[in-house]
């Protein structure tokens, strides 16, 4: 494996000449290599601070971009084992050459922690609103508990009504039978009433008759008596004596 690159500003010369004549050792099995994994899949920055994005496979190539920050996700286009280097695409469309020691495949701790907070905010958003939907459902069940006490309370006033209807309604019942008992006694009491007037009233016409009778018996004995005294007087005072 090359040896790591240590961005001094000043680069030794045998290293420089060692990565030279690698290159051109190389040089023959690159283009199979590239052709052999040559592919596009999602990588992304390993936990280092900057990483600089290079025109070609070797720390000689001009750099198009002076640091990637880690964590960045990155297309990977294709991968070069001899060189040591991967081919990539960033989000801008901007494609280069890194060393393949700084990419790995899964997102760094920093990402994965942010996500993680992330998820945790999430989950806490969450947790609140099922602790409303619990204080908002706990009320509602209160609110129903108060309406059911408040419904088996006037349950229990209109039992107590119809109880007290039903004892009503037996004495109507009764009060309505004494009634009808009562008016059957009045009719009879009226029709003893009306025949006692009748009796009565038959009775005052007897009576009337009776002492009509009478009084015109009596008229009639008077007169009877006054004519024979007067006979007697008129004979006694014309012939000189009674009768």
């Amino acid at each position: 494996m090359l040896p790591r690159p240590t961005f001094t500003g000043v680069f030794p010369i045998h290293l420089l000449m060692g990565y030279l004549l690698a290159a051109y050792l190389l040089v023959g099995t690159a283009l199979l290599a590239v052709s052999q994994f040559s592919f596009a899949d999602e990588v992304y920055i390993r936990d280092t601070l900057y990483v600089p994005l290079r025109g070609g496979e070797s720390i000689k190539h001009r750099i198009i971009h002076r640091g990637i920050k880690s964590g960045t996700p990155l297309e990977r286009l294709q991968i070069d084992e001899q060189t040591g280097f991967t081919l990539v695409r960033t989000a801008d469309g901007l494609e280069g050459w890194l060393q393949t020691q700084y990419l790995v495949d899964e997102p760094i701790a920093s990402t994965q922690l942010d996500e993680v907070k992330s998820e945790m905010r999430s989950l806490d958003t969450q947790h609140q609103q099922t602790l409303l939907s619990l204080r908002e459902a706990k009320e509602v069940k209160e609110t129903l508990t108060r309406e059911q006490e408040n419904l088996a309370d006037q349950n229990a006033r209109l039992v107590e009504d119809l109880a007290t209807i039903t004892i009503l309604s037996s004495n109507v019942i009764a009060i309505d039978e004494q009634n009808k008992q009562l008016s059957e006694e009045r009719d009879v009491l009226l029709q003893e009433i009306n025949d006692l007037n009748e009796l009565t009233d038959a009775l005052s016409d007897n009576r009337a008759q009776q002492w009509f009778l009478r009084g015109a018996g009596a008229v009639l004995i008077g007169l009877l008596f006054g004519f024979w005294l007067g006979r007697r007087v008129y004979h006694k005072r014309y012939n000189g004596g009674w009768l």
